[in-house]
């Protein structure tokens, strides 16, 4: 069997499987947002690949005859129509018709908001029926723990925490340059290492756009606990997080935080905010450490209720939880400083998490058997979810401890 997927630098292959008996063809594709940014939710997938199924992530594959789509939280992607029209009605048509046949969630996050999207269509029931969650899957680091034989000896001199992301605002960027700050002040042996390239301001759909909020953040980044480094490959980034006591994700938006999924391949639990997806993988104390942060049933952050990002209560505001949440963040590594065997434990639960729920093997398991399922229906049949066609679980569903 042949399935034919995006051929894109990355994202794609967090959600299909790495290694198949069937062949995964990646080809190349128009992404329609090069042309209009209003047009991400569409794709052309180059022509003539004579494939068994499609399997899409975030873009519907105009003209398809059969696929599947995975998506990471909205479904259509319409981030640029306000109201509805002929586009976005016929996208969420094509959702719908039975060439879609199954909707695949990156997490159970993404179908509570995939459902609330979707909570006014006549064919809600019929969306329904054929979607599921099933959580990305990524490579393992190396099986032993480069730090543990020193955590085992009884040294952990200075904790190295490792903040990762391009948006460094929303990401929680001035969360980790606020705790620099703290553990400077009171001389704590903390290193805060920044993997960013530091993007920030009104491009961005959570960070305050006044152009002096951002500076005496970036003037934390030149406090000597701060080690800043920008546009290092996806594999030195793994290894910087192996080599880390902590991953640190104290984000405002952050779909699924692969981040912290990469972290714990690597046997590095992450202290990161319990928004959106995140909860489905960290279990606060035993594989990470989880921050609240105020969001609405869906799992958003309930943002400041300013008419616009550029008020002077917005920024206000968002300092205010970026300061909290620092506050949190030391209040929760102190207990760590000094105790090598506590972090050691949590350190191997964080890999455990890792093998369990997002290792290769897992993902090839499903998909094998659910590809040929799909490509043996009739597309003239309605879809619907097979028995086998189970949603991944949770970290609370594993058993970890």
């Amino acid at each position: 069997m042949k399935i034919s997927v995006y051929k894109d630098r990355y994202p794609t292959s967090f959600v299909v499987p790495r290694t198949s008996a069937h062949t995964i063809d990646r080809r190349l594709f128009i992404p329609f947002d090069k042309i209009n940014s209003n047009l991400d939710g569409i794709a052309l997938l180059a022509p003539l690949h004579n494939a068994d199924i499609v399997h899409a992530f975030n873009r519907l594959p105009v003209g398809e005859r059969k696929y599947v789509i995975s998506f990471e939280s909205h479904l259509p992607r319409r981030f640029g129509f306000q109201r509805d029209n002929a586009f976005t009605d016929w996208m969420s048509r094509e959702i719908a018709s039975h060439r879609c046949r199954r909707i695949i969630a990156l997490s159970h996050y993404a179908r509570r908001q995939f459902l609330d999207q979707a909570k006014d269509q006549d064919a809600l029931a019929d969306l329904e029926a054929k979607l599921f969650v099933r959580h990305p899957n990524l490579l393992m680091g190396p099986p032993t723990d480069p730090l543990a034989e020193g955590l085992q000896a009884g040294r952990l001199d200075d904790l190295t925490i490792t903040f990762v992301g391009a948006h460094f605002a929303r990401k929680g960027g001035c969360v980790a340059a606020l705790l620099a700050k703290k553990a400077h002040e009171q001389k704590l042996p903390l290193r805060i290492q920044v993997i960013s390239s530091l993007k920030y301001g009104a491009s961005v759909w959570t960070d305050p756009t006044s152009p002096t909020f951002i500076k005496p953040y970036l003037d934390m980044l030149k406090l000597p606990n701060v080690t800043v480094r920008d546009g290092l490959p996806n594999r030195a980034v793994r290894k910087a997080l192996g080599q880390s006591h902590f991953g640190f994700l104290p984000t405002f938006s952050d779909t699924f935080g692969y981040s912290v999924i990469e972290a714990m391949a690597e046997h590095t639990p992450s202290i990161a905010t319990a928004v959106q997806a995140i909860p489905e993988v960290v279990m606060d104390g035993v594989n990470g450490i989880l921050l609240p942060l105020p969001t609405d049933a869906i799992g958003n952050w309930l943002q400041p209720p300013t008419e616009t990002r550029g008020e002077p209560e917005y920024a206000r505001a968002f300092g205010e939880e970026a300061e909290r949440l620092a506050d949190a963040a030391l209040a929760a590594i102190l207990p760590f400083l000094g105790a090598p065997d506590r972090l050691l434990q949590m350190r191997r639960y964080a890999r455990l998490t890792a093998e369990r729920m997002f290792a290769p093997d897992v993902s090839t398991a499903f998909y094998d058997p659910f590809y040929e399922r799909v490509a043996a229906e009739d597309v003239r049949t309605k879809p619907v979810r097979h028995a086998l066609d189970v949603s991944s679980p949770t970290v609370k569903d594993i058993d970890l401890v």
